[in-house]
């Protein structure tokens, strides 16, 4: 996209869309930001019409990219967990432009190109560093979902989005906790990492550790009564341990030795438990290479708009 060109942006989640525009005058941040329900609209096409009616732009012509809660593979894309799909064919026939599609995840590692140090809060007494042309990180977005990308330096060491879908590896407990955890959602089938990393994961490890004693609804109770309910705290130190564990091998796996980025609602609400040594123990634990992930930094983005930020910046770079 040409620097006076106009673009629209879109984060597509499992329960609603929100989008931008970005580009012209006003640069690539986005603005116009409007969002919109799955429930209120049949299709994506619907919701996108919708946008460009009340934004005045039903006739423009508008490069594209689309940041996705799924795999951004060929011209149709099934969204993880919602009863949408992309056609980006007929994206092309509505925008009158071929549009891209990158996984949210990614979208929000390349956000991270943009950023300055104020939106970092590091994670124990390694100094965050901004992102660099050269290196090498890592993403683990953790709400709803769990999203995990790469920022790869490529052969002229500008950095490139790699998404992938590693929140489905298979969950491996360390600890009687897990062990429990790992018992009660066996159940339902194979357990993964997302199991435990995300909102869902929360609620069920609650159920797993009160062992039939109170039950607890949603994520945000389970986080607010860490540090006074015991089952509770007991829920954030098993997660933040196996969290620590989780980072360990994706650093191993990306060869991420620049730093770890921590995103979305679940690591900014179980900050404090972050800074429980538990967690960097349980990061560093693999012997060959111990010193080494003892000097890998880990910071919380202190942003919600990523996925939105990192599609503007993709529209840029085209």
């Amino acid at each position: 996209m040409t620097g006076e060109e106009i673009g629209l942006v879109a984060d597509i989640g499992r329960q609603s869309v929100r989008f931008a525009l970005s580009g012209g005058a006003a640069g690539i941040l986005p603005r116009d930001v409007r969002s919109y329900h799955t429930a209120e609209h049949a299709t994506f096409t619907s919701a996108l019409l919708a946008y460009l009616g009340d934004v005045g732009m039903r006739d423009a012509t508008l490069p594209s990219v689309l940041a996705v809660a799924g795999a951004a593979r060929g011209d149709l894309i099934n969204l993880t967990g919602s009863r949408w799909y992309i056609s980006l064919s007929g994206v092309e026939a509505v925008l009158r432009a071929r549009p891209r599609a990158l996984n949210e995840c990614a979208a929000t590692a390349l956000a991270l190109t943009t950023l300055n140090q104020s939106a970092f809060t590091p994670v124990g007494a390694q100094s965050t560093r901004l992102v660099q042309p050269g290196g090498h990180y890592i993403v683990v977005s953790i709400g709803t979902g769990l999203g995990v990308a790469a920022l790869i330096a490529g052969s002229n060491g500008k950095l490139l989005p790699m998404a992938s879908e590693a929140g489905h590896m298979t969950f491996s407990p360390a600890t009687p906790d897990e062990e429990k955890f790992a018992a009660h959602v066996r159940v339902r089938g194979q357990p993964s990492a997302e199991s435990l990393l995300s909102a869902n994961g929360l609620v069920a490890a609650y159920a797993a550790l009160a062992e039939g004693g109170k039950t607890i609804r949603s994520p945000e109770e389970v986080t607010r009564s860490a540090g006074r309910d015991p089952v509770s705290t007991a829920v954030a130190r098993m997660v933040a341990g196996y969290l620590g564990a989780f980072i360990g091998d994706l650093v191993l796996a990306f060869g991420a030795w620049e730093g770890v980025y921590l995103t979305g609602p679940i690591p900014r609400a179980l900050h404090m438990h972050l800074s429980d040594p538990q967690f960097r123990k349980r990061l560093e634990a693999k012997d060959a290479f111990r010193r080494q992930l003892g000097e890998v930094p880990v910071a919380i983005v202190n942003r919600s708009d990523l996925e939105l930020t990192g599609a503007a910046a993709a529209l840029r770079d085209g």
